[in-house]
C-alpha cells in the first residue's frame, strides 16, 4: 500500500470510491428521466386522444348573434389579411351574417385605425364599427380597448368572442368556436395559438417549442384556459363571472376571465379547430420578452398553472445540472460509472423526439386541414414553414433544455411585464400599475 509523503493530503482515488456512490447518480438521473416519462406520456396521450375525438365533430348549427370583438395596436405581419378573414367568416344564416365585428384602438393615430377603416369600407357585408377606447393608467392598454367595445355591442347578441389581429382564422373558426357554448357546464370556449417560424432562427424555434408544451394543457379539465387571441363566451355568464369587474384594474384578459369562469364551477373547452396559425418570427429579444410575460401574467392570473410550469422547470433543472456533471465527471475521470450516468440522463432526449415527431402529424392535421390544397402563395408559404419546423425543432432540442427552464424560473423574481413598448407593474390580479 502506498504511503502518501509527510504532510501531504492522500489523494482520491475514483475508482476506490464504495459502488453505491458511484451509483448514486446514476439512479437519480433514472428517477428524473422516468419522471418526466411519465408526465409526458399521460399529458400527451390526454391531448391526442382528446383532439382526434373533436376532429370527429361536425361544424354545428348552433348559431346565435354574435359580437366579435378584435382589439388593435400596430399592424402585425398580415394585418390586412387577417381582418379580411375575419369578417369573412362562414357564420351565416339564411343568408345573413349571424355577427358584427367591432374593431378598437387606443388613439386615432394608431396605424392600425387608417387599415381597419379601409378594410371595412372594402367588405360591408358584415356590420363593424371602429371603436378609439383612449388611455387608462390604470390596467392593460388591450383590455381598456375591449371594455370600451363592450359598451357598444348589439342588444341582440347572446356570446361575445374575442379574437387578436394575429390570428390567421380559417373560415369557419367562429362556427366551431362558439357551438361547445349551447352544452351545460363549458362556461367559455378557447382556441389556442401555433407559432410557426417562418424564418427558422434560433429564438423563434424555442418559442414554438415553449408554446407547443403549453398547449399540451389544454386538454386537462382541470388546466385548460381561454386563450385571448380566440375565446367565447356567452353574454349571461360573461356578466355573472363579473369579468368586466375583474378586468377594471387588470394587465391580462384571457387568464383572468378564465379564473372568473371557474369560480362559477363552469369548464373552459378548448376546440382544436380553432387552433390558429401564428407568425413565430421575432427577435431574441422580443422573445424574451414574450416568454417572460406569459409566464408573470399566468404566476399572478392563475397560479396553479404556473406552479406546474414551475415543477416542471425545477425538475428539468436538476436533470440538465445531474447530465452536464456526469458529463465533465467522466472527461475527467474516464470512469464508466459516469458514463452510464451520462446515458441515464439522455435517455429523455429520444422520448422527447418521439413525442415531437407524433406531434407534428398531429398539429398539421389541426392546423392544416382547411387547407388540404393551398391555393394562394400565403397560404403554400405557410405549409412549407410548417413541414420545416420539425427539422429546425429537433435541432433545437438541446438548447431547449439549456434555456428554457431557466426562463421559466425566472418568473419567481419579477411581477414587471413590457407589452407592446409599455412596462406594467402587476401587483396583484385588481392592480396594475402603468411603470
Amino acid at each position: 500500500m502506498a504511503v502518501a509523503p509527510e504532510g501531504k493530503t492522500p489523494a482520491v482515488d475514483a475508482s476506490s470510491l464504495p459502488l453505491k456512490r458511484k451509483m448514486f447518480l446514476v439512479v437519480i438521473l433514472c428517477l428524473i428521466t422516468l419522471t418526466a416519462l411519465i408526465v409526458q406520456t399521460k399529458a400527451f396521450n390526454q391531448l391526442f386522444a382528446y383532439v382526434l375525438s373533436e376532429l370527429k365533430k361536425p361544424p354545428a348549427d348552433y348559431l346565435p348573434p354574435i359580437s366579435v370583438i378584435l382589439p388593435c395596436k400596430g399592424l402585425d405581419p398580415g394585418f390586412k389579411d387577417n381582418l379580411k378573414k375575419l369578417l369573412e367568416q362562414d357564420y351565416v344564416k339564411d343568408g345573413k351574417a349571424q355577427f358584427e365585428v367591432i374593431f378598437t384602438v387606443a388613439s386615432y393615430d394608431d396605424p392600425a385605425y387608417a387599415e381597419i377603416e379601409a378594410v371595412c369600407k372594402s367588405l360591408q357585408s358584415v356590420h363593424t364599427q371602429l371603436v378609439v377606447a383612449g388611455v387608462n393608467s390604470q390596467r392593460g392598454q388591450k383590455i381598456n380597448n375591449q371594455l370600451a367595445a363592450l359598451k357598444v355591442i348589439s342588444d341582440r347578441t347572446e356570446a361575445i368572442v374575442f379574437v387578436d389581429s394575429d390570428v390567421i382564422a380559417r373560415d369557419n373558426m367562429l362556427r366551431y368556436l362558439v357551438a361547445p357554448l349551447s352544452q351545460p357546464g363549458v362556461g367559455a370556449t378557447t382556441g389556442y395559438r401555433f407559432y410557426i417560424p417562418f424564418k427558422g432562427d434560433l429564438p423563434s424555434v424555442l418559442r414554438s417549442m415553449w408554446n407547443r408544451v403549453t398547449a399540451w394543457e389544454m386538454a386537462s379539465e382541470k388546466y385548460a384556459f381561454a386563450w385571448g387571441g380566440a375565446m367565447a363566451i356567452k353574454r349571461e355568464i360573461f356578466n355573472r363571472a363579473r369579468v368586466a369587474e375583474s378586468w377594471d384594474r387588470a394587465a391580462d384578459d384571457d387568464l383572468s376571465l378564465t379564473t372568473s369562469v371557474k369560480r362559477l364551477g363552469l369548464k373552459v373547452r378548448f376546440v382544436p379547430q380553432c387552433l390558429v396559425a401564428s407568425h413565430g418570427d421575432g427577435t431574441l429579444e422580443e422573445i424574451v420578452e414574450w416568454t417572460n410575460r406569459q409566464l408573470i401574467l399566468t404566476k399572478v392570473y392563475y397560479p396553479e398553472l404556473w406552479m406546474r410550469a414551475i415543477q416542471r422547470a425545477i425538475l428539468l433543472s436538476f436533470w440538465l445540472i445531474a447530465v452536464l456533471f456526469s458529463l465533465f465527471a467522466f472527461c475527467l475521470s474516464g470512469n464508466q460509472e459516469w458514463l452510464l450516468s451520462l446515458a441515464a440522463g439522455l435517455t429523455l432526449i429520444p422520448v422527447e423526439l418521439f413525442f415531437l415527431v407524433k406531434a407534428q402529424g398531429l398539429w398539421k392535421r389541426v392546423l392544416l386541414s382547411n387547407l388540404p390544397n393551398p391555393s394562394t402563395d400565403d397560404e403554400r408559404e405557410l405549409q412549407a414553414a410548417f413541414d420545416k419546423t420539425l427539422l429546425r425543432s429537433v435541432m433545437a432540442i438541446p438548447l431547449a433544455h439549456l434555456v428554457l427552464p431557466w426562463m421559466t424560473l425566472y418568473s419567481v423574481l419579477t411581477n414587471r411585464i413590457k407589452w407592446r413598448g409599455v412596462l406594467y407593474e402587476l401587483k396583484s390580479p385588481t392592480e396594475t400599475v402603468v411603470v
